[in-house]
């Protein structure tokens, strides 16, 4: 009996130590999947630059963009952190300023501090030098889903919108659409 179950423990051991591990694959190759994932992110980003990036280019005043959220309305988890950081990041690299005002609490109280007299003038940073945005880039994930022929067929649209804040126009507006059908695997019990 003893025997029996140490075979059976040791078979456990070597089964769970065999068949797992990390695998990592290059994001840029994903064919999609089900869920919202790099396939569905990399296809948006790589429209939604091309398309900003050249209208941005045509106009002839500097943009100072600060981005707004991105709303999911779908019924998946969707990280809009991602696609938003994933554009901004590709932007930049295209030389394309954008305002982030999540340090300006720590700006403005290193600026008092160097009021005070106590910083050294040439180390202090200088009152007068933030800059406010001229145009906000937000938008949102929408879906639409049917079940059709024991498939769920969804419709995502990623709309984004870039608004002047002087005049609250909508300068910009793009989209990426993708449909995909899913075969659901229905359990009854």
């Amino acid at each position: 009996m003893k025997k029996a179950i140490g075979i059976m423990v040791f078979a456990i051991v070597l089964l769970s130590s065999c068949g797992g591990g990390t695998q990592y694959r290059d994001p840029n190759k994903d064919k999609g999947s089900g869920t919202w994932g790099p396939y569905e992110i990399k296809r948006t980003t790589k429209k939604m630059v091309d398309s900003l990036y050249k209208y941005l280019k045509s106009t002839k005043k500097e943009a100072l963009l600060q981005v707004k959220r991105i709303r999911n309305r779908t019924s998946e988890h969707i990280s809009t952190k991602l696609l938003s950081n994933q554009i901004t990041t590709n932007l930049i690299q295209k030389r394309i300023s954008f305002l982030d005002d999540e340090m300006d609490a720590s700006a403005i109280k290193q600026m008092k501090q160097g009021m005070t007299g106590m910083i050294d003038p040439d180390y202090s940073v200088p009152v007068g030098k933030l800059q406010s945005p001229n145009l906000y880039l937000y938008g949102e994930i929408s879906e639409n889903v049917r079940y059709v022929g024991g498939k769920k067929v969804q419709y995502l649209v990623v709309t984004l919108k870039l608004r002047e804040l002087a005049t609250r126009r909508l300068k910009w507006q793009d989209r990426k659409e993708f449909l995909k059908a899913t075969s659901t695997d229905r359990v009854s019990f």
